[in-house]
């Protein structure tokens, strides 16, 4: 038994002689692998900012409701005043306006000049959707007041009135009223001693846009 460790012992000696020292380990860090993020398709990725392209401005649509303007002048109480220009104008009544006291033109949509033959109640009916405007003279010193009054008198109760400046700072009111065809408007003014009258019948849309171009001549 004694001599079996003695052999044993030998041969572990030799053994661990002939073997190659060990070197000792370095420690390596542990490198995770990378790890895969499925992102929701419901979550918006971040995006680098798109150039916009140059922005195309479009025309302004033009006003289709007034057509080109032409001017009607009077030289008696200095004025003039703007209206459509395919408008008719019926100014016979300028042949006696110097020695008359009162006078007044129209100008319609239609041809008033020639009218067609009416009877009854169709000689003072307007077309669907015309438009006739009478601008008149009154040679009667008065203040704008009492001309206001005056015409509510003859015309029955104002339904409205809104008072406005005209080219030069001249004052002036418009007025409306129930007339025989429906609402009547009225811009009135004092020019020179005289008491300028602009009425409007039937369809009022672009009454403002003519009434309110009068101006001292």
């Amino acid at each position: 038994m004694k001599s079996r460790l003695i052999i044993f012992s030998t041969f572990a000696l030799l053994f661990s002689a002939c073997a190659t020292p060990a070197t000792p380990l370095l420690s390596t860090p542990t490198i995770a692998p990378p790890i895969e993020t499925e992102l929701s398709t419901t979550e918006a990725l971040p995006t680098s900012e798109p150039t916009q392209p140059p922005l195309r401005v479009e025309p302004s649509p033009t006003n289709q409701t007034m057509p080109a303007m032409t001017t009607y002048t009077d030289t008696f109480a200095g004025f003039s005043l703007d209206y459509p220009a395919n408008w008719f104008l019926e100014s016979s009544a300028l042949l006696h306006a110097e020695e008359s006291t009162i006078y007044s033109v129209g100008m319609a949509s239609w041809d008033i000049v020639h009218p067609a033959e009416s009877t009854g109640k169709q000689a003072n009916s307007l077309p669907p959707g015309g438009t006739k405007i009478d601008v008149g003279v009154l040679k009667q010193p008065m203040t704008l007041e009492e001309a206001v009054a005056q015409l509510s008198e003859a015309d029955g109760p104002i339904l409205a009135r809104n008072d406005v400046t005209l080219a030069g700072g001249l004052p002036g009111v418009i007025l409306d009223f129930e007339g025989f065809a429906g609402l009547t408007r009225t811009l009135i003014t004092i020019l020179n001693e005289n008491v300028i009258y602009v009425t409007g019948y039937g369809n009022l849309e672009n009454f403002e846009s003519i009434a309110l171009t009068l101006r001292p001549k």
